[in-house]
């Protein structure tokens, strides 16, 4: 199984009115060949499974703290996360 790992900032307000920078870690361990995708993030693990060779050309949403993101596997290539306007290529 591949993996995969990204790191995001995040802007957020506190109770104040103050801002701070919180920092979520994203992973992927994934299978093209048998469509077996398991999404981690912040510590929790989702499987986002399909079936086997279904995986390429796909997107999946999900929420990175107060962010809506999508993970997009292309046709070849690694997955990417995309939050708003921003695309975040796998470390």
């Amino acid at each position: 199984m591949a993996k995969y790992n990204w790191s995001i900032n995040e802007l957020v307000q506190d109770e104040e009115n103050n801002e701070k920078e919180v920092l979520h870690s994203v992973s992927l361990s994934c299978s093209f060949l048998t469509g077996r995708a398991i999404i981690t993030i912040d510590g929790d693990e989702y499987n986002i499974s399909v079936k086997p060779f279904k995986l390429r050309g796909t997107s999946q949403m999900f929420r990175l703290g107060e962010m809506p993101a999508v993970i997009d596997f292309p046709k070849s290539g690694k997955p990417s996360v995309k939050i708003g306007s921003e695309t975040y290529e796998a470390k």
